[in-house]
């Protein structure tokens, strides 16, 4: 089943762009985000989120395998 993610559009502190499964805790405000798509893994989101900014990182919370420490 697809999942929709999220990337936020203002850069973290890290210097990095945060991607989010919807519904995340940890979201920032919909103004601040970036619909990524719909995707039925989120290998392929990361794919997509890196096509908008190249610097994207999973959310440590909702993406655990795809955080990374700078």
């Amino acid at each position: 089943m697809a999942v929709k993610y999220h990337i936020h559009t203002k850069m973290m502190a890290s210097g990095d762009h945060e991607v989010h499964v919807e519904g995340c805790d940890w979201c920032p405000p919909d103004d601040q985000l970036c619909c990524v798509g719909k995707f039925e893994t989120s290998k392929q989101a990361m794919e997509s989120a890196k096509k908008i900014y190249p610097d994207a990182n999973g959310c440590h919370h909702c993406m655990p395998e795809h955080y990374h420490l700078p």
